[in-house]
């Protein structure tokens, strides 16, 4: 079941990557109640997209986050979702609690560093400045920071490591979303999480089934193929 929101307080556009499409079903529709319109955000999708890359650290999946401002008409609040995520609550609630004089909301992971040297699929993984802080953010496209986020800029701005680290605004106009909201499966282990990010290896990948709240995401994948 979609999201089939028509009076939503905003838009949360989840991240989509063809090899991991069992991870993205099962997070959307672990968000089909949300006040949110849903929205599957792909490479393809950007318009005018032509950034040449050389960078490690970044690919056209991992920068498509950054047009997001730009896709919602610089207009209202847009949530950024990575794929690899399960809701247990309804990510709309935190938009009353927004400051509309910030630029955006991130989990900041204080002191962060991944366990594992690899990503789930056998890339390096970097243990980079703010790891893990644009894997949920929540933009607020009206802000004036959020402008320079054009297609020309997108494009050509370098290094791109840049956007992930959040250099464009100001740190004084980066709220902090509870941790909660980004419940690191390798790194928290909390009672009530209200989005586990499973960062470190989703049950979807062979290698990965026993990892912590992994039950939480069978049952879900469960529950929606049952429907």
């Amino acid at each position: 079941m979609k999201n089939t929101n028509t009076t939503s307080l905003g838009q949360i556009y989840i991240g989509y990557e063809e090899r991991e499409r069992r991870a993205y079903d099962v997070c959307e529709h672990s968000l089909r109640y949300s006040t949110l319109e849903v929205k599957k955000l792909r490479s393809q999708d950007m318009p005018d997209y032509n950034r040449d890359w050389g960078e490690p650290q970044s690919t056209d999946f991992t920068f498509s986050r950054f047009w997001v401002p730009f896709l919602s008409d610089y207009t209202g609040w847009s949530f950024f979702v990575d794929c690899d995520f399960l809701f247990l609550a309804d990510p709309g609630e935190l938009i009353k609690t927004f400051d509309p004089s910030m630029a955006a909301y991130v989990c900041k992971h204080p002191g962060y560093i991944p366990n594992s040297q690899l990503k789930m699929d056998g890339i390096p993984q970097h243990r980079a400045y703010r790891k893990n802080w644009a894997s949920f953010m929540a933009f607020n496209n009206e802000h004036p920071s959020n402008r320079i986020l054009t297609p020309h800029y997108l494009n050509n701005h370098k290094p791109g490591l840049d956007f992930h680290q959040l250099r464009w605004l100001n740190d004084a106009n980066i709220g902090s979303i509870p941790l909660e909201w980004n419940c690191l499966d390798d790194y928290y282990h909390l009672e009530n999480p209200k989005a586990i990010h499973y960062t470190d290896g989703g049950p979807w990948f062979e290698d990965y089934k026993e990892t912590f709240y992994g039950e939480l995401w069978k049952q879900a994948e469960s529950q929606m193929t049952s429907q």
